[in-house]
């Protein structure tokens, strides 16, 4: 894996590696009471499919939704550490629907008054989420600076 050592400026690296920290760090902390990133992970994505008591519906589909924006996490951020990021506003965008459908868990725990249940995985999780929105809005806001510059002999 070739890793670009030109990536953007330090707020542009500074972000990225923050968020690939927090997405790390998130899968080997607890999310909730014995349950580490990585077993929430395992459960959200396999809950629809469990011989015994089975997630259907509308939280099914959050559920798988919101597991599978790891996967997500993981291509958004090795472009940008190969430096293959053609089109940042897509980058934010897509980060920015990850963040929301990873808000669902927030939300529920919230509705249900159980939001102290909770734990720092959780948050360092979403917490990643947010900064790769932030990356994805630096970049986008630098290719917007950089692709409106004027070049020899050609108008603005």
């Amino acid at each position: 894996m070739e890793i670009s050592q030109n990536r953007g400026g330090s707020i542009e690296r500074a972000l990225g590696w923050m968020a690939a920290a927090c997405w790390l760090a998130a899968w080997a902390l607890p999310v909730v009471r014995g349950y580490s990133g990585y077993a929430a992970f395992q459960a959200a994505l396999s809950g629809p499919f469990r011989d015994v008591d089975p997630i259907s519906g509308e939280k099914a589909v959050a559920e798988v939704l919101s597991a599978l924006t790891n996967v997500a996490f993981l291509l958004m951020l090795l472009a940008w550490l190969r430096d293959r990021i053609r089109r940042p506003v897509l980058l934010l965008k897509l980060a920015l629907l990850c963040l929301l459908l990873d808000s669902y868990w927030l939300v529920e725990a919230l509705r249900a008054g159980e939001w102290r249940e909770l734990l720092i995985g959780y948050y360092l999780w979403l917490a990643a989420f947010a900064l790769m929105v932030a990356l994805g809005g630096v970049i986008a806001a630098s290719d917007r600076r950089t692709s409106r510059t004027p070049t020899a002999d050609t108008p603005a």
